[in-house]
């Protein structure tokens, strides 16, 4: 467990896959990051495709050299999920990726002091000191807490040069366009 301030971050468990994807994908707050009305163009997953790209490693902590997710409380009640993926990036990196399922969640600094707990842990755990984010530009509320978090937005014309330094080369046709394909995106790091 992790404490801070407002927050605690614990380790996720495997019966935590199923409500994880309903927070991502089935909630209230789904609509800011997929699916209509704001997300035509960024269809929700179905719950196959959600578990090909999230695998039982997030969940029973079994490889975190390669990713984990832990979920996010407040006050002792579940407000969200944070995760960390490293198994497509060059050393000492991670990707991160947050959500909360409520709106009444949001807009409180949960999300952003969850960040920068999740970075402190990796950091000092796992020895990560290079942190990526890749948004949709269209997530405003999103990027405002990454940067509340610490995280600078790179500039359009240096994006694509910052993800290669991050990407191994085998996954840059996978994942080099980033969820929302370039023009879409934002990229945000931390070191």
């Amino acid at each position: 467990m992790i404490k801070g301030r407002q927050i605690t971050l614990e380790p996720s468990k495997s019966g935590d896959k199923r409500k994880a994807y309903e927070w991502l994908c089935l909630s209230e707050t789904a609509k800011n990051h997929m699916g209509p009305p704001n997300f035509e163009d960024h269809p929700i997953p179905s719950w196959d495709e959600y578990c090909e790209d999230f695998e039982n490693y997030y969940f029973d902590g079994s490889k975190p050299q390669k990713g984990q997710l832990w979920i996010i409380k407040h006050e002792g009640e579940e407000i969200g999920a944070i995760c960390y993926s490293s198994f497509h990036l060059k050393g000492r990196s991670a990707e991160l990726d947050i959500w909360m399922p409520i709106e009444k969640n949001c807009g409180k600094g949960f999300g952003s002091e969850a960040i920068r707990l999740f970075c402190d842990y990796l950091k000092e755990k796992l020895y990560i000191d290079r942190f990526i984010i890749r948004p949709s530009k269209r997530n405003e509320r999103a990027v405002r807490a990454y940067e509340k978090a610490g995280f600078i937005k790179i500039k359009d014309a240096d994006k694509q040069k910052i993800v290669q330094e991050y990407l191994l080369e085998e996954y840059w046709n996978i994942y080099g366009q980033g969820d929302y394909g370039t023009g879409d995106d934002i990229v945000l790091i931390k070191t």
